[in-house]
């Protein structure tokens, strides 16, 4: 595909955080109520609330610091405004007074400084027995209170640039990780599968791809073909750093056989394709073959899982005890009856270590109302939202159905002032401090033929699933599929980001643009508000099926297909992204 390229990419996502009204990173805090971050130094006015240190000086003096660490348990909001001009006071227990700086922003989850005076801009780290507040592992890639750009062609509006990674690409959102960062080998790994209309029709319809980013040199390697198959958007591969630095890649045809494929690179080469053959449940009763790939490091069981759709049209286990030479069956997640298509869609994300969640659905949204459901694995069971057993062993031949799972959102229910049925899932995020994120969408009216279509946010606070509406993401992509759409991402190292693709302008959710376009979405209250920002703007093609893969509180890359979508088997679209360092 060779379009001109009109959009005005819009990255607010990563900005400078060092004046006022920004955030600066706070450690390994950030905005977590885990482990705390920096305190900061608190303003000339204010005076301390629940959770912050006195200030010395006079008994009216100064706002409190921030609280960190194990520090004293703190309500999670700023110091109010109080007479008197009392000096800084003094960081709480387990936090670390920086310097310099203006005055920070107050932020919900964290405490700040409040008027001018001493200390650094940015958010403080929230006290680990505090009040709940944002998720994170250091910092935020923006600031908050957030004021979107009113104009995203405005020339102070900060832009990044787009790079190429595959010039004829695509892929599904049910296998991951499509895209992976190796931090360590300095490599941003990148699949997806080509198509004849793609790239001129040069022969390459069908063929598995990937390619190697070089984020030092910023030059993007040739495309190194591991596979090929009938062309269709499901065959990209799942992609996997495993813990010894080296790759792992592994695919399968959409219901073409029983065969699902896999290479590991050593690095410097992609070995040749081996084939782990299902000779048990495929095809199925109905005729179906396997499907999909979703790769995960389990370091604490010192073994590799990847879940495919399989035995029973349901998610079932491949697990390697060798560092992906060699697989055997593991289990089977769910057995939920098939009801038409398949029995059931599954979005997954793993933290490396002892823990997969997953966030289901009972069928495709064209078979039945599904609603959404929530749990995860840990040590060979499953367990819902709540940690409550779901299944004492995944490895045996028996397993519950995906209804006995945490119901996340039930088809029926009103949120934002819409009605919605036939759920189905986006993305699914769990940060270190155990908030857990999900990105779905729903049908908001009866048409079955071509509804129309909301995008909404449900955020996991260890307690309930609490839900945000976040706007109109338009009808289907194309006749044959109803409920497909341009998607969403959640951002793996940043609670405050997500993106969106919708045809409208979700600053508004009414006005219906030429193109689908890319919308950062930012929240500074735990997901119950969001400003939106154009990433993409004014585009001569479509932009859809954005994802982050994760990387650290310093760096990122947005990924998405662009171009056109007739079907999953014909496409013409590029794998492009922006990747913005600091």
């Amino acid at each position: 595909m060779k379009n001109a390229i009109s959009a005005v990419f819009v990255l607010s996502g990563i900005a400078s955080c060092t004046g006022p009204d920004n955030v600066e990173k706070a450690g390994t805090g950030g905005t977590s109520p885990s482990t705390g971050g920096t305190g900061m130094t608190a303003g000339t006015t204010g005076t301390p609330r629940a959770g912050a240190s006195a200030a010395s000086g006079a008994s009216a003096g100064g706002g409190g610091s921030g609280v960190g660490g194990t520090g004293a348990a703190g309500a999670g909001v700023s110091g109010a405004p109080g007479a008197g001009t009392g000096s800084a006071g003094a960081p709480a227990a387990g936090g670390a007074q920086p310097v310099g700086g203006s005055a920070g922003v107050p932020t919900t989850g964290g405490m700040s400084g409040v008027g001018a005076g001493a200390g650094t801009g940015g958010m403080s780290g929230v006290a680990g027995t505090g009040a709940a507040g944002m998720a994170g592992t250091g910092g935020s890639f923006v600031s908050c209170p957030y004021t979107p750009p009113a104009d995203p062609t405005a020339t102070d509006a900060i832009t990044g640039t787009l790079t190429t990674f595959n010039n004829n690409g695509a892929w599904t959102w049910y296998s991951d990780e499509r895209a992976v960062v190796d931090v360590g080998g300095g490599k941003i790994v990148v699949g997806s599968d080509a198509n004849a209309k793609g790239d001129g029709g040069s022969g390459r319809d069908g063929n598995i791809d990937v390619v190697l980013y070089d984020i030092a040199t910023k030059m993007v390697g040739p495309v190194k073909v591991l596979g090929d198959l009938a062309p269709d958007d499901h065959n990209t591969a799942g992609l996997l750093v495993k813990p010894d630095g080296k790759y792992l890649a592994f695919w399968a045809g959409h219901n073409e056989n029983c065969n699902s494929y896999f290479s590991n690179y050593d690095g410097s080469a992609w070995a040749a394709q081996k084939t782990y053959a299902w000779t048990t449940g495929c095809p199925t009763d109905t005729g179906k073959s396997v499907t999909y790939n979703n790769l995960w490091n389990m370091t604490s069981e010192n073994k590799i899982y990847n879940f495919v759709r399989s035995i029973g049209t349901s998610p079932n286990l491949l697990v390697s005890s060798d560092n992906g030479a060699t697989w055997t069956y593991g289990g089977r997640l769910s057995s939920t009856p098939q009801m038409g298509y398949v029995a059931g869609y599954y979005k997954y994300w793993g933290n490396g270590v002892d823990r997969i969640d997953f966030l289901g659905t009972e069928a495709h949204p064209r078979d039945f109302d599904n609603s959404l459901y929530h749990g995860y694995v840990k040590g060979g069971k499953t367990f819902d939202s709540k940690d409550k057993e779901l299944d004492a062993d995944i490895s045996d031949n028996t397993s519950p159905q995906i209804t006995v799972a945490t119901q996340v959102a039930k088809t029926g229910s009103t949120i934002g002032a819409v009605k919605i049925n036939h759920l189905w899932n986006s993305d699914l995020m769990r940060y270190d401090d155990g908030t857990i994120v999900a990105l779905w969408m729903a049908r908001v009216d009866t048409n079955a033929d071509d509804p129309d279509h909301r995008f909404f946010y449900s955020r996991f606070n260890g307690t309930e699933w609490k839900h945000t509406y976040l706007g109109k993401t338009g009808k289907k992509l194309y006749n044959d599929e109803q409920d497909y759409t341009g998607l969403g991402a959640v951002h793996p190292n940043d609670p405050h980001i997500i993106y969106i693709s919708s045809p409208y302008d979700l600053r508004d959710d009414t006005t219906l643009l030429p193109k689908r376009e890319i919308f950062m979405g930012v929240t500074c209250d735990d997901g119950a508000t969001f400003q939106w920002t154009p990433v993409t703007w004014n585009s001569s093609t479509d932009n859809i099926r954005p994802i982050v893969p994760k990387w650290d509180e310093s760096n990122m890359v947005l990924l998405w297909n662009r171009g056109s979508y007739d079907t999953a088997q014909i496409y013409n679209l590029d794998v492009v992204g922006i990747v913005t360092q600091k």
